[in-house]
């Protein structure tokens, strides 16, 4: 699970009861979200504050767009229309794809989160709980495929950096990281609590969401640490006189590789015995893939009996 460094004391719903958010995009000429509701257009910002600043129009569904902007689809028209960049509404004198009319069962909708990339011409849609199909946005055309296996819609999808997209599962929270472009693969998978509307803040790296009970949450892109496996040699056979490689791998609540994290090493005797051998390091950093390594070398002379290994990590 990604670590959540802030969370909300004020509640950002929308003004009218009985309301409730459907979409939320990151606005980098704001620095700010903009939410979309079925009444009100609103600023949300980074501490939970909302402000009120339109009344909606119908007619438009929003989807993310490339650089941090929003873009709006025409449910009647079939086309999508970039945002103000100075207000992020729909601007309806602008047309992203002038030569194909996106259907209705290629639209977005408050369940199913759409991308356009206009720059590149691709438009993103979610076909299944399990894959994202790639349009040709010049001609409608089927241009590949991701298949994330995340098994929920993605309520959200959002522009990560070029050629790059996140799609966040309102019910699970599961995160996928996936590139679009180069070559269309999932590049990261995470998870972030349950919420009502989620976005990515492609200026800093955060992940940002208004939960079910209205407070705003800010997540980085480094998992938690939950859990230190028990240190392994590599191969299991131990041999004095020699370097025996041992490594224990660190985790976040979902399984998933903690790097950069420091982990703490010590040898012990067992029995009241003092241990026998030395380890080479005291502390050790994870690599990528959460595995922190160590070597134990056993004793010079022909002693024999047993040592324990202990690991430990300290968050902060």
């Amino acid at each position: 699970m990604y670590e959540k460094v802030f969370e909300s004391t004020k509640q950002a719903q929308p003004a009218q009861s009985g309301d409730s958010w459907y979409y939320l995009v990151y606005m980098s000429t704001w620095d700010t979200f903009l939410a979309q509701s079925i009444w009100e257009w609103s600023r949300v910002f980074r501490d939970g504050t909302r402000v009120k600043f339109a009344t909606t129009s119908g007619g438009y569904a929003m989807l993310a767009r490339v650089k941090g902007f929003p873009a709006y689809w025409n449910q009647w028209t079939g086309k999508v229309h970039p945002a103000f960049e100075i207000n992020g509404l729909p601007n309806p004198n602008e047309v992203l794809n002038p030569n194909w009319d996106i259907g209705y069962s290629l639209g977005p909708s408050t369940q199913v989160g759409k991308f356009i990339d206009d720059v590149n011409q691709v438009y993103l849609h979610q076909p299944n709980v399990n894959r994202i199909d790639l349009y040709d946005l010049e001609n409608g055309q089927k241009a590949g495929e991701i298949n994330h296996n995340a098994g929920e819609y993605f309520a959200s999808l959002a522009w990560v950096q070029p050629g790059q997209v996140t799609g966040l599962c309102r019910t699970s929270g599961k995160v996928r990281i996936m590139d679009y472009l180069s070559s269309p693969r999932v590049l990261e998978s995470g998870r972030i609590e349950p919420f009502k509307v989620a976005a990515y803040d492609s200026a800093f790296h955060l992940f940002f969401a208004i939960g079910t009970d209205h407070k705003a949450r800010v997540y980085c892109r480094e998992a938690w640490p939950a859990a230190l496996s028990a240190p392994v040699f590599e191969p299991a056979t131990v041999y004095g006189l020699k370097a025996n490689r041992v490594k224990a791998r660190l985790t976040g609540q979902d399984g998933e590789p903690c790097p950069d994290w420091w982990v703490h090493w010590e040898l012990l005797g067992v029995g009241g015995n003092p241990p026998l051998g030395y380890l080479d390091r005291l502390v050790s950093k994870t690599d990528k893939e959460g595995w922190a390594k160590n070597f134990y070398f056993g004793p010079d002379d022909i002693s024999a009996g047993q040592s324990r290994i202990r690991t430990w990590g300290v968050l902060y």
